[in-house]
């Protein structure tokens, strides 16, 4: 945290995600932190599971091979 304070986490699960156009997606290995008030989701781990990203005019955009 931005207060360089270790947090804890309390259990990893699934979650579903629905998007804009009204499909659902799955991420997996998420990581339930309690101290965390904001959800986060990491470019970095997306890349390391085989997401491709591209970031072109202010737009991020995910894709899955």
């Amino acid at each position: 945290m931005s207060d360089d304070h270790l947090c804890k986490v309390e259990g990893i699960g699934t979650v579903s995600i629905k998007m804009f156009d009204g499909m659902v997606r799955k991420l997996e290995k998420v990581r339930y932190v309690p101290q965390v008030k904001k959800n986060l989701i990491s470019v970095g781990t997306l890349e390391a599971f085989g997401h491709g990203v591209s970031i072109r005019d202010s737009v991020l955009k995910m894709t899955r091979d």
